[in-house]
């Protein structure tokens, strides 16, 4: 058998054929690593400058503190004072919270085009919707998708393998040399397995070795740090991937229709299990998951707004939520009326009142991942391309928690500022007698950071439950082949 399958692997290599298949798949791969690399590396640069605007507008505030802590003429808005809390939050603070690429990042683009990585915490409003921080760029870029190395193995791969091996046997049966090797003295599943096995073999080689050097010329993953197991259960996925389409390739030419009929029945094969069959799984996910409806999130945001200024009802709910934190506020006349406590109490009243839609908004976020998850298994296309992708951190679990994190980091924001705007508008101390600082806040490198969500566990399980659901389709294949292959036509 092994004398065999080096003779079949020599007259594999020596076509011409194979050498401009891999040819063709290595500048693929190539391109889409350097595209993928360029995407990385421009998400990184904005977690970067994110990082880097919070430090400077902390910079700015302390230098801001010290002119103002000086007696001066100069009158200073209490919404531009960096010792008014109020103000520190309103004009000053950068906060954001942030997805930052993982080191496999470069595999997969997936929705990242339409999920941004970054999103500022702003109190300057209030929105039912926590999905807004999008720059959604070209509508035609958008259209045609990201040409990442997910596209080059999901869909290409395949493609590549049906060029090898499409028409093994086929093209023997057609030359009429199949009953020459059916009548030598070998079980014609040995046969049968030299070649696919060869042809796998180059195709392993190719797509493999592919891969790592379009990741080494497109600068590498960097340092993996606890990565490696993951990197290793996508590398095995791919393989099982590559090899299922080979299996696939053997099945075709147990059919005995020849090289053109084989030909046909893999490339339909193809566009129903990469094109048709993760089409109509999606179509099932957004089924089961229906989407609420954000026209009536929309009119619940406006309704909740036009209640609290209608008439004197701010003013109400204003003083009822201040009567709630400082019990003797009715003693104090005119503190429910400023603005920062306004401020307060309306975000306060918008976040109750909206706290249901938001629930079911961020409900829905959560089962269509997990739909999507339990159902992308089904599909072999679908299955790698969801390892990938919750590798590279750009699937849609990863962003609905990112969106959930950011809105629980808004709440601690506001914990940490809502006491002490009460604390100065309860006292305020002024910084010193005539100075533009109007009162005593400096706690900057106390606010908050934002910490993202890991996401090594996620891809793990991803990544074994993708490789376990590749090799039961690539056995079961194989295993039919095998199966119709141990007789051929006379």
């Amino acid at each position: 058998m092994s004398r065999l399958l080096a003779a079949e692997l020599r007259l594999v290599l020596r076509e011409r054929l194979t050498w401009a298949i891999l040819a063709a798949l290595l500048a693929a791969l190539c391109l889409a690593a350097r595209t993928g690399a360029e995407r990385t590396e421009a998400a990184r640069a904005a977690v970067a400058q994110a990082t880097e605007d919070g430090a400077r507008t902390v910079r700015e505030a302390r230098d801001a503190h010290a002119r103002y802590a000086r007696p001066s003429p100069i009158t200073v808005n209490y919404w531009q004072d960096p010792t008014d809390a109020f103000g520190y939050m309103t004009y000053f603070m950068a906060a954001h919270a942030v997805k930052p690429p993982t080191p496999l990042g470069l595999l997969a683009a997936g929705q990242s085009d339409v999920q941004p990585a970054v999103m500022r915490i702003s109190f300057g409003f209030s929105t039912v919707f926590d999905d807004t921080a999008y720059e959604l760029g070209s509508a035609a870029r958008l259209r045609l998708g990201a040409f990442d190395l997910a596209f080059v193995l999901v869909y290409l791969v395949p493609l590549a393998v049906i060029a090898l091996a499409g028409t093994r046997l086929s093209a023997e049966q057609d030359a009429g040399i199949l009953r020459l090797i059916a009548a030598q003295p070998i079980d014609p599943r040995r046969v049968a397995a030299a070649k696919f096995g060869a042809v796998g073999l180059v195709a392993l080689a190719g797509v493999l070795g592919g891969t790592a050097l379009a990741l080494l010329m497109a600068g590498g993953t960097g340092p993996l740090a606890g990565w490696g197991g993951v990197l290793a259960l996508l590398g095995a996925s791919l393989a099982a991937y590559t090899l299922f389409w080979v299996a696939a390739c053997a099945l075709a030419a147990s059919l005995w229709r020849g090289a053109v009929a084989a030909l046909a029945v893999l490339v339909l094969a193809w566009a129903g299990l990469t094109v048709a069959l993760p089409t109509a799984l999606g179509l099932a996910v957004d089924a089961l998951a229906p989407r609420p409806s954000r026209i009536a999130a929309i009119e619940a945001s406006r309704q909740a707004q036009a209640r609290f200024y209608t008439g004197e009802t701010g003013t109400r709910i204003a003083a009822a939520w201040l009567a709630a934190r400082v019990p003797d506020a009715a003693e104090r006349p005119g503190l429910a009326d400023k603005p920062e406590i306004k401020r307060l109490a309306r975000d306060a009243f918008y976040d109750a009142a909206l706290r249901e839609t938001r629930a079911a908004l961020g409900e829905h976020a959560r089962e269509l991942a997990a739909w999507s998850g339990r159902l992308a298994l089904l599909a072999p296309a679908s299955a790698l391309a969801l390892a990938l992708e919750t590798g590279a951190g750009t699937d849609a679990a990863r962003h609905a928690a990112f969106l959930a994190a950011a809105t629980g980091y808004r709440g601690n924001l506001r914990a940490f500022f809502e006491p002490r705007i009460l604390a100065q508008a309860l006292d305020p101390a002024p910084v010193c007698a005539g100075c533009p600082g109007r009162l005593d806040f400096d706690a900057y490198d106390a606010v908050p950071a934002f910490a993202p969500a890991p996401a090594l566990a996620a891809a793990r399980l991803q990544a074994w439950l993708s490789l376990a659901a590749l090799l039961a389709g690539t056995l079961a294949l194989a295993a039919l082949a095998h199966r119709r292959l141990r007789a051929w036509p006379a």
